[in-house]
C-alpha cells in the first residue's frame, strides 16, 4: 500500500495569505494553474486551492452585492425623508 505524500508548505502559498478582491484571487487562481503546469504543484493540491478560491469568489461577490444593496436602500430612504 503507497504511503501518502505529505502536504507541506508548496513554495509560495505564503505570499497568498490576503485573498480579499476578486482580483487577488483570480492572480492567486493564476498562480495556481501555473504552479501546476510547472510541476511545483501536485494536481490533487491545485484542485483544493481552486475550490478555496472559488468558495472565496463567491463570497466577495455576495459580500458585493450586500454592500449595493445597502447603498441602494439608504440612497432611497434619503428620498422619502426629502418628500
Amino acid at each position: 500500500m503507497p504511503h501518502k505524500k505529505k502536504l507541506g508548505t508548496p513554495r509560495g502559498v505564503s505570499e497568498w495569505q490576503a485573498l480579499e478582491s476578486v482580483g487577488d484571487v483570480k492572480r492567486f487562481l493564476r498562480w495556481v494553474i501555473l504552479s501546476m503546469r510547472a510541476d511545483r504543484l501536485d494536481r490533487q493540491d491545485a484542485a483544493v486551492f481552486t475550490q478555496v478560491a472559488n468558495t472565496l469568489l463567491r463570497a466577495i461577490e455576495g459580500n458585493d452585492w450586500e454592500q449595493r444593496i445597502e447603498r441602494l436602500e439608504q440612497q432611497q430612504q434619503a428620498k422619502e425623508r426629502n418628500q
